[in-house]
């Protein structure tokens, strides 16, 4: 198969899968392939009692050629709703895959984990979701047992195939001799992995949109196919995790 019939196969396949059918059409689609598949099965069986071999082999060719064929189209068509089916996949990326990978990470080794009582608090406005992660860093210990407790708040913009994130970090005081540029600078690490992994921050900081905090934006391309694809879900998932838990070790020693 050539490269440019492949790539038609695969822009058809995409085109089924965002394909979203009404009722009516799903229950003609769906009508016509139990037409097309009880006339094979007639068609052979007619051929078979009248020991007919060519009839034979004319129906075997439709159900061979037509059924496989038949049923991928019903799968793909059925199988993902169009719109809606993305705006569910996202809805389950951010209430669910992101925030519970988080969790797991800061988990990882449950004996020996930096991290207690991890909690994640979130609000989801349709493709934006704000999240606020509360923990208790083990390794300062000075204010209890549990550790002291850190709070990392973020922002989440997933549309599709582009997401945004936002990553709030306090305002230096103004009694601060700290300029702005030297509190970012223990973020340079975090920086360093989030480029390597394709994220581009955007150099001018949100000011305003949170009081008395400033916002870090990353921006990162997904792939086409991201939100139908279970493997891309969870490597986006479980890399920004990493990110995240990064990000809280830049917390944890500004404390």
């Amino acid at each position: 198969m050539s490269e440019e019939s492949i790539k038609a196969s695969n822009d058809l396949i995409r085109w089924l899968k965002m394909l979203a059918l009404p009722a009516w059409a799903r229950f003609a689609l769906a009508s016509i392939m139990l037409l097309i598949l009880f006339s094979a099965l007639g068609l052979l069986l007619w051929g078979w009692h009248l020991g007919e071999h060519e009839t034979i082999a004319s129906a075997v060719t439709m159900l061979t050629v037509g059924l496989p064929v038949g049923l991928i189209v019903v799968a793909l068509v059925f199988g993902d709703g169009g719109a809606t089916k993305l705006k569910a996949l996202t809805l389950q990326i951010l209430t669910k895959e992101v925030p519970e990978t988080i969790l797991e990470n800061l988990s990882a080794n449950v004996e020996n984990s930096r991290y207690a009582k991890a909690e994640i608090t979130k609000k989801i406005q349709g493709c934006v979701a704000d999240y606020r992660l509360t923990v208790h860093d083990k390794n300062n210990s000075s204010s209890s047992s549990d550790g002291t407790p850190l709070t990392l708040e973020f922002k989440l913009e997933l549309n599709v195939m582009k997401i945004n994130f936002v990553i709030w970090i306090p305002k230096p005081k103004p009694d601060s001799t700290q300029t702005v540029a030297q509190q970012l600078e223990a973020y340079q690490s975090c920086f360093f992995g989030a480029e390597k992994e394709g994220y581009i921050r955007n150099e001018i900081l949100l000011q305003g949109e949170k009081k008395g905090y400033l916002g870090m934006v990353f921006i990162k391309k997904l792939g086409e196919d991201f939100l139908l694809n279970p493997g891309q879900r969870l490597y986006f998932a479980q890399d920004f995790a990493f990110f995240v838990r990064g990000l809280l070790a830049v917390e944890a020693h500004h404390d």
